[in-house]
Parts: structure tokens; sequence; C-alpha cells
């Protein structure tokens, strides 16, 4: 099975989001080391040690648990396995989520920026995989809604910051649970959407999941700081959930 560019360009993207991300979590490791230790509470180590996890553990699973290519001989010639692709995708998608595990914190050092364009090159890899099999198997509306959906759910995970709210002994613990918590959902669902034709099942437990765990996270914290972000993120992540299941619906009763 010959590569297209498209196939090309969606590993390049793909590849590029650890790459981006691997380079800034490290920069700001370097910050959070040569800084002033003493000034660091349990937050701060907590963020630090995820960290460190996040990016150890992306690339062991990768070096472990990922292949390039998987062949096998079909009338003499090698070819590429028809799994081949979704076997490599749902393992790079797991490790994409264990990596951000340590993007989903404010350590020292922290660029946005970078970590924005790490997204963005991700995001890019899904919208090429949404293209293509919309082009190849149809239903494009679904599969383009599918990729909006898992989109905004991802831009409404909670960075876990730093706060000095009455509540924050509460706050705290609740934030670092519920932005990890939906980075595993998002990993699962980022790896549905690699190996499933690009379509989400839009299942209610992650949704409701991340209803209640963002709106917690926005309310502690709303007389600090309105996270304006997260709350307009899980607003649109609801509005194409409602939309995507009446479809659904629709469709099933013709």
């Amino acid at each position: 099975m010959k590569k297209t560019v498209l196939d090309k360009l969606k590993m390049i993207f793909f590849l590029a989001y650890f790459l981006i991300l691997s380079v800034e979590r490290i920069i700001s490791l370097v910050c959070v080391f040569t800084g002033d230790l003493s000034k660091y509470d349990a937050l701060d180590w907590y963020m630090t040690a995820l960290t460190l996890f996040a990016i150890f553990g992306a690339y062991v699973f990768i070096a472990t648990k990922c292949h390039v290519t998987v062949k096998h001989y079909d009338n003499g010639k090698v070819s590429a396995s028809p799994t081949a692709d979704d076997e490599n995708y749902a393992k790079l998608s797991i490790a994409a989520g264990i990596l951000l595990l340590g993007g989903m914190v404010h350590t020292e050092g922290t660029i946005p920026g970078i970590q924005f364009a790490s997204y963005g090159v991700l995001l890019g890899a899904m919208g090429i995989h949404a293209f293509q099999c919309a082009k190849r198997d149809g239903k494009a509306l679904m599969k383009w809604l599918s990729f909006a959906y898992i989109t905004a759910f991802s831009m409404s995970i909670p960075v876990v910051y730093h706060t000095n709210i009455a509540l924050k002994y509460l706050f705290i613990p609740i934030e670092c649970v519920v932005s990890a918590g939906m980075v595993v959902l998002f990993t699962i669902m980022l790896k549905r959407f690699f190996t499933q034709n690009s379509e989400s099942d839009f299942s209610p437990i992650p949704y409701i999941t991340a209803v209640v765990g963002a709106f917690a996270v926005i309310i502690l914290r709303w007389n600090e700081e309105i996270n304006w972000f997260v709350l307009i993120a899980i607003s649109a992540t609801s509005v194409l959930w409602f939309l995507s299941n009446i479809l659904s619906m629709v469709k099933r009763k013709k």
C-alpha cells in the first residue's frame, strides 16, 4: 500500500507534536532545576514530577510499543499491512496522551506559544485524517463534527495553576484530578478517532465528566479569575455533543 503525500504529512504532523512539546517541556524543566528550589511548594513538585513522568513515559512507550511500519508479503512483494496505520496511530495516540499530562501543568518557564504550536500540529494531523476518511468513506458531516467535538473537548482541559483563593486546598486537588482525568478521556477519544475512521461515538460519559469537572474548576476560582478559555471551550463541546447526538438520532429514524 503506497503512502500518499497526505499520509506522510499526517505522520510528520503527529511526530512534530512530540518534538515541539518535548522541547518546550525540557526547557521548562531546565528552568525549574536551575531556579530557586527553596521557593517551590508541593504543587510545584507535583507538576515537575508529572512532567518528568510524561516525557519519560511517552518515549518509553514509543520505544517499546510503536513501530514505523508493519509489513507482510503479498504475491512475493513486500507491502504495508492494512492494519499497520491503525496500530501505529493507536499507540502513538496513547503516547501523545501520556506526554500531554505534562503539558497541562504550568511549571516554571512554561512557554504557552510553543505549547499551542504543538497542539496545533496534532490537530493538523487529525484534520488530515478526517479529510482522508471523508473522501474515502463519505459521511463527511459526522467525521468533521467528530473532529470539531474532540478538538473542543481537548481545549476544555484545564491547565493546573497556582491559586490564592480561600479554598485552594480543596481547589488544587480537584484541579489536578480534573486535568489529568480529562487528558485520559481525550487520549481514549483520540485513539478511537484514528482507528475508527475519524468518527466519535459521542459517549455521554466523557462529556458529562468533562462538563462537571470543567465547571467545578471554573466556579471554584470564579472570584479570583474567570477562565474564559475553558468556559468557551466546554460550551462549544456541549453544543457539538448535543448537535451530533441529535443528528445521529435523526439518521437512525430514517
